[in-house]
């Protein structure tokens, strides 16, 4: 039996440009990590994803850096291993130098691991985690485009286009939408949003916003926005001020009657619940390649249901490898609210997986219903057109 580890950078174009407070996405860089074990019986892969932004913004981790990480440091480590199972790679991974500080890039391998045991035993990981649906409620995210025009006519149009997307999104079943807001670019686009929907027959469609950690407390216009979109009936406003923040979100919570959701403060279950200590009451964000895999992402969503803590499953921009992960996750009775999962139209030109495609406002599990593991297909010929290195590691050499 021979063993390896495979590193790809693969490029992907996204449908629409992602803007935040963060930075703007139109290109995506995105690295895959294959397991591949081949025997007498033929060759078995599991398959990860380190879904780091290109520039450091939303995280400290950004691609080129988790790239290096994992070429330099993570993958050797494990492979020199020589063995590939979840609790062996866990193990080794937690020796790494440094490795803690990389979430992103361990949970490429943890995931990766997860899929090749459970694809070996004849599993999916939905069933191996405890799914409870096939099918989960599908939610999107609108970025309003930039700073709105000086002149009236400019605005008027951009928010104008930004309503009929909305109102796009809600006619193919969206049940949630999450508009991106940051200081200047926020109250007019998500009431444009709300307006538009409530004049029609999508009164129904929750309507979110994310300021992606951009808002100070201590700037008066920052604070007047935040009231004004407390005004606004929004589900949430999400991470309005920096991760570390929780006096500050505590004091916001008081403030405000609109619930706010906690994403980059959410780092682990103990941050959670240092969250509901502060009196927050938050919605959590549960982004496993954040928290550094897909099990710690299981503990803290087993952990909301347990202490009734309302929690959804966020997107990194993944391609389908990561976002079969999400819809896995998103399965558990710890989801319980409508997080960032679409159709494969909602994200990229081509993406490197098997398609999944909106039902009735949800969208399926297991994109493949026989496949094992993650219930994806992935399209050799499609990642090695759109990979731009690749490098290998024998496994226990």
């Amino acid at each position: 039996m021979s063993s390896e580890i495979i590193l790809r950078r693969a490029e992907l174009q996204l449908a629409r440009v992602h803007r935040a407070a963060h930075g703007t996405v139109a290109a995506r860089p995105t690295l895959i990590v294959e397991f591949r074990v081949e025997d007498a019986d033929g060759a078995v892969s599991g398959w990860g994803e380190c879904p780091a932004l290109p520039e450091p913004g939303y995280s400290p981790e950004y691609t080129d850096g988790a790239q290096a990480m994992l070429a330099e440091r993570i993958i050797p480590a494990v492979a020199s291993g020589g063995v590939l199972d979840p609790g062996s790679v866990t193990a080794t991974l937690s020796a790494v130098p440094d490795a803690d500080q990389h979430p992103m890039a361990r949970s490429a391998l943890a995931l990766a691991a997860d899929d090749l045991a459970a694809r070996q035993s004849g599993d999916t990981l939905a069933s191996r985690w405890g799914a409870t649906v096939d099918l989960v409620p599908a939610g999107a995210a609108l970025s309003p485009g930039g700073p709105l025009p000086d002149d009236d006519g400019g605005r008027k149009a951009r928010l104008a286009a930004l309503a009929a997307e909305a109102i796009e999104l809600a006619n193919a079943g969206y049940r949630r939408l999450k508009v991106k807001v940051s200081p200047g670019d926020d109250v007019d686009p998500a009431r444009a949003v709300i307006e538009a929907l409530r004049s029609g027959p999508h009164r129904a469609v929750e309507v979110a916003v994310d300021a992606n950690a951009s808002y100070r407390l201590d700037d008066p216009a920052h604070a007047d926005a935040l009231r004004r979109l407390d005004r606004l009936g929004l589900t949430w406003i999400e991470q309005p001020l920096a991760a570390e923040d929780l006096d500050g979100h505590a004091r916001l919570a008081e403030l405000l009657t609109t619930r706010l959701c906690l994403d980059e403060s959410i780092t682990s279950v103990g941050a959670a619940e240092a969250a509901v200590h502060a009196a927050i009451d938050p919605i959590v964000c549960v982004k496993w390649a954040r928290l550094g895999g897909p099990t710690e992402a299981r503990r803290l969503l087993a952990w909301c249901h347990a202490n009734g803590v309302d929690a959804y499953v966020g997107g990194m921009l993944s391609s389908g490898i990561g976002r079969a992960c999400d819809r896995a996750l998103a399965a558990l009775p710890g989801a319980n609210r409508t997080g960032d999962l679409g159709a494969d139209s909602q994200y990229f030109h081509e993406d490197i997986a098997s398609a999944v495609f909106l039902s009735a406002g949800a969208v399926p599990v297991m994109s493949e219903p026989n496949e094992r593991g993650l219930g994806i297909l992935v399209d050799r010929e499609r990642l090695t057109r759109l990979t731009t290195s690749i490098q290998h590691w024998a496994v226990g050499t």
